[in-house]
């Protein structure tokens, strides 16, 4: 039987995550409480883009002080919010160093969320609630009224796109083809499949339906607007 080393041990009782990106800002390792802060595993995010996950307002800010970091500059206490695997925001306190030689950047990330909370003034900051349902392009995510953002497949944005671009019936043959997919050898009931694991997606995790009518025959629907970000 063998167990991990004890520093390994150490690790995994952090209240930070401590992540290794390379100089293009892609996830080299990841290692402390990865899981508690991002939702993902370790092994989820390694090759990954780390500003993928920057929730899009912050991007712009967080994009400056890699600039800075790695001019030379030290970064300590820089704020910023990410999308957790589960769709919430959360408030992250960053330190990092550039290590020139190696061509990497170390980063130790805490998650300030309560604190922020706890202090006032922020909540919608943290977490901005929509009046209406919307539909977000960067980071893709749909953000149902007065909940956290949900996150999208690819494909899932597509659907959901080319539902949100028209106030009529969406025909299955024109979603079809907004996936780049042949409609005459496409099988349909991959897209009814896909439709109902979107609402089941979406009721899970906001507790609300997915605003989607089926037309029998024809295709589908919206019956709420949906705002395209």
């Amino acid at each position: 039987m063998t167990h991990a080393a004890p520093e390994t041990d150490l690790l995994n009782f952090l209240l930070d995550a401590v992540c290794v990106v390379n100089e293009e800002g892609v996830f080299l390792a990841v290692t402390g409480a990865c899981e508690q802060i991002f939702g993902y595993a370790p092994e989820e995010l390694v090759g990954r883009q780390m500003l993928e996950l920057v929730y899009e307002p912050d991007r712009k800010k967080t994009l400056g002080a890699v600039a800075r970091l790695m001019g030379g500059h030290l970064q300590y206490d820089f704020e910023n919010r990410y999308i957790r695997k589960d769709g919430r925001i959360v408030y992250l306190m960053w330190s990092a160093r550039w290590y020139k030689e190696k061509k990497i950047r170390v980063a130790v990330a805490r998650d300030i969320t309560d604190r922020k909370r706890r202090s006032g003034g922020t909540e919608a900051a943290i977490a901005p609630a929509a009046t209406s349902w919307q539909l977000s392009d960067a980071p893709r995510c749909l953000i149902p009224p007065d909940s956290a953002p949900i996150l999208l497949s690819n494909q899932d944005y597509v659907v959901l796109a080319a539902l949100a671009a028209n106030s009529d019936v969406v025909t299955r043959r024109q979603i079809i083809e907004a996936l780049g997919q042949d409609y005459l050898s496409y099988d349909r009931r991959r897209l009814d499949t896909q439709i109902r694991r979107l609402r089941r997606k979406v009721e899970e995790a906001s507790g609300l339906p997915l605003p989607i009518t089926t037309v029998r025959g024809v295709g589908f629907r919206f019956y709420e607007p949906v705002k395209l970000k």
